[in-house]
């Protein structure tokens, strides 16, 4: 009988503890149709971007070629391995090209474009951000200490135009974005996107 109720609590606890974990995302070329971005818990980045690849002067090898040559060259000068290059494919007559950053500095320092990723606690951020954005559950409009109130949230800021993936619940964004699903928003042009979510 004790045996049984031990089990009974290892059980209870397990599904317990599996139904607590959190969902972690993963994304690949067979995946991507569109410049897409993922954001991990832990801070690393997956951009992918998506170009035409429609002559037949390009080559695929070349263009392998030419990225390797920058992420070496970008790992060599900071003197450790912060860019990765996970795939490149041709599909359907256009180039996909996956990159993993270990945090958005080197995400924004390789591709020479301004970006953020912090906790929504955190003071004196030098960006101006959007005084109103909206709020992902209840499609109204709030203002910026509102949308900032949480300090567990985090705030990511882009100015390119991406299909922005968060391994957690987008809270509120800037206007200028589309919400598809609770985790992933649309930004609509280089201008600044910010979003907030709970990781």
């Amino acid at each position: 009988m004790k045996k049984v109720i031990l089990i009974t609590i290892v059980m209870i606890s397990f599904f317990t503890f599996t139904g607590c974990k959190k969902e972690e995302i993963f994304i690949n070329t067979d995946d991507i149709t569109t410049n897409t971005i993922l954001i991990k818990r832990d801070g690393s980045i997956y951009a992918t971007i998506v170009e035409d690849f429609d002559k037949s002067y390009y080559n695929l090898t070349e263009l392998n070629e030419f990225v390797a040559e920058e992420v070496n060259a970008y790992n060599q000068k900071i003197g450790s391995t912060e860019v990765t290059i996970e795939e490149l494919e041709l599909k359907n007559s256009k180039a996909i090209l996956l990159l993993k950053y270990s945090k958005m500095a080197h995400y924004s320092a390789f591709n020479d474009v301004p970006a953020a990723y912090y906790s929504a606690s955190t003071e004196n951020v030098a960006l101006e951000l959007p005084n109103q954005y909206v709020n992902a559950k209840r499609d109204t409009v709030v203002d910026k200490s509102t949308a900032m109130k949480n300090g567990k949230n985090k705030v990511l800021v882009l100015y390119e135009p991406y299909e922005i993936i968060v391994e957690g619940d987008i809270k509120f964004y800037s206007s200028n974005a589309t919400l598809l699903e609770n985790n992933i928003v649309k930004s609509n042009s280089d201008n600044m996107t910010v979003v907030i979510y709970r990781p």
